[in-house]
């Protein structure tokens, strides 16, 4: 049966478990290929138009999805824009549990490897900053980021779209608690890095450490006091005019490029 009602109860249902966290919203074909390609199977998959005699496996990877246990639902396009309004989404939205991580899971659970660089976010609460900056993490090789329990959900839509997908790849593990994190470093004998906006370090002194945590505090408070006490090392972006700091997002890309080597 077609819904055809942004009313309908299991649209209604479906919304509400996106906002409260308990499913992740994955717009579009790519993004559910990418999903899959990941071992993210959706429980459900919302798509346009009539319901069709193959089922609707015959669009993308709306198939495959189904094989692996997604049930259909054919909407309307006034429905679909509901769930999402991105051109993008093409006709097809998904509903996925987020794959959340804790430090008793990989790659947190056991000592990293020499060369690991983590991100620590602490206290980010911009989604757009937190899905960008976990697109840097991808982009410049970490084995994963952790996040304190005040930043921003890292699988709400908004946080997944500045990502450009890489939340669906990058290993997480959300609502860890400064001072278990800090516990965490030192368990794994890693050195703990920051930020500072004079009197640090320069960046370039972040590539030939590892293991390493690059802590990346909130724009409006800076690192927690817990980590703050605990950085190792300390590092000052300088910047010119009168600019005294940077976005949470650029500066984490900034910093990510020099820790990971790639400029020197």
């Amino acid at each position: 049966m077609k819904i055809t009602a942004t009313s309908n109860p299991r649209i209604q249902a479906a919304l509400r478990s996106v906002e409260s966290g308990e499913r992740m919203s994955i717009e579009g074909d790519r993004a559910l290929g990418e999903a899959l390609a990941a071992g993210i199977v959706p429980t459900e998959v919302f798509l346009e138009g009539d319901e069709e005699p193959g089922g609707g496996s015959d669009r993308g990877f709306v198939g495959e999805a189904a094989k692996r246990g997604a049930s259909l639902c054919f909407v309307t396009s006034k429905v679909l824009s509901k769930l999402s309004d991105l051109p993008s989404a093409r006709g097809v939205v998904a509903l996925a549990v987020p794959p959340r991580r804790s430090l008793s899971d990989p790659p947190f659970s056991k000592k990293p490897p020499a060369v690991s660089l983590f991100v620590l976010l602490d206290g980010v609460q911009d989604p757009a900053n937190v899905g960008a900056i976990v697109r840097s993490a991808e982009a410049f090789g970490t084995a994963g980021v952790l996040l304190t329990p005040d930043c921003a959900f890292p699988f709400s839509p908004k946080a997944i779209r500045a990502s450009a997908l890489s939340a669906l790849r990058v290993p997480m593990a959300p609502a860890v608690a400064p001072t278990e994190a800090a516990a965490w470093v030192a368990r794994i004998g890693a050195t703990l890095a920051g930020a500072e906006t004079s009197g640090g370090d320069a960046p370039s002194t972040l590539a030939g450490v590892r293991p390493l945590v690059l802590v990346i505090g909130s724009e409006g408070r800076g690192i927690s006091p817990d980590l703050e006490a605990r950085l190792a090392l300390r590092v000052t972006i300088r910047l010119a005019g009168r600019v005294d700091s940077l976005n949470a997002a650029v500066a984490a890309g900034v910093l990510l490029a020099f820790a990971s080597g790639r400029i020197v």
